[in-house]
Parts: C-alpha cells; structure tokens; sequence
C-alpha cells in the first residue's frame, strides 16, 4: 500500500513541477474548446484566403500573355482562370497545389505536361 501512496505523490508532485503557464494557457484553451463544442461560448474564427484572385491573375501575367495562352500551356480552361481571376469562384486543393508549381517551377510543368 505504501508503493501506491508514493506513487500517487510522485504523480502530484511531477504535475505540479510540470504546471507552466504554456501549460495552463493549454489547459484554458482546451476548456474553451470544450464549451464551444457544447455550444456555451462562440469562438472567434479567421479565414485565410490562401489564394485570392490577385495572386492567380499574377501567376498567369507572370507565365503568359493571356488566359488562353495558359490554358494551351497548362491545360487549364480560360473560363475557369478567369472565374478564379475576377473571384467569381476558388480553385479547389488540387488546382492550388498546380498553382503553387506553376508559379515556381512552369517549365517544369510544361514538361510533365507534353510528356
């Protein structure tokens, strides 16, 4: 009985060692994760648009003349570069994925590509 009890101090006394204020800030932020689950406390949420319209018409501007020009390069559809470029609709993972390598390596692209 006496292991038991020495255990369960040296438990206490390893979680008190271990209570530093990252620990409790991640102990309160689980207790606001928990009541927003049960619907006590709205959370502040933030979206981040990873790629907004600007940055798809800067990658097309920086790879070629026009939008049907990429679309012969990359094989992309004018129409849904341009829907992407004037924000009317956002490209999906897959498309920003193809984005992001265009924007670093488009020859690499083109070479897959005519393959």
């Amino acid at each position: 009985m006496k292991s038991s009890k020495r255990s369960s101090a040296a438990k206490r006394k390893q979680t008190a060692e271990a209570d530093t204020e990252f620990g409790r800030m991640l102990v309160q932020g689980l207790k606001e994760v928990l009541a927003h689950q049960r619907g006590e406390i709205e959370l502040e949420t933030v979206t981040y648009d990873v790629m907004p319209p600007a940055r798809v018409k800067a990658i097309r501007k920086h790879v070629s003349k026009s939008a049907r020009d990429f679309e012969k390069r990359y094989h992309i559809p004018a129409r849904t570069l341009e829907g992407w470029e004037q924000g009317r609709r956002k490209p999906d993972m897959t498309a920003r994925i193809l984005l992001r390598v265009i924007e670093r390596e488009p020859k690499a692209v083109e070479r897959a590509l005519n393959d």
